[in-house]
């Protein structure tokens, strides 16, 4: 286990600041924990949960579609 800054969330995930901040406000993203009176930090094993509780995102446009040239998307 590994406490992580917000830096390393933000390199992690691809997310703004701001928008760790709004997920987090709204019980979308694990709870910072409190190291001392001015340093907050994530558990690595929260964000870990997190991470691969997110969907899988389908390519757009790839749904049962076929190109006219032999099934290449390239053409």
């Amino acid at each position: 286990m590994k406490f992580l800054r917000i830096g390393q969330i933000i390199q992690l995930t691809g997310l703004s600041r701001m928008t760790i901040y709004r997920l987090e406000l709204a019980g979308e993203f694990p709870k910072r924990r409190r190291l001392s009176k001015n340093s907050v930090a994530w558990l690595d094993t929260d964000i870990a949960q997190w991470a691969e509780s997110r969907p899988i995102s389908p390519l757009r446009g790839t749904a049962g579609k076929t190109s006219g040239s032999g099934g290449t998307a390239y053409g």
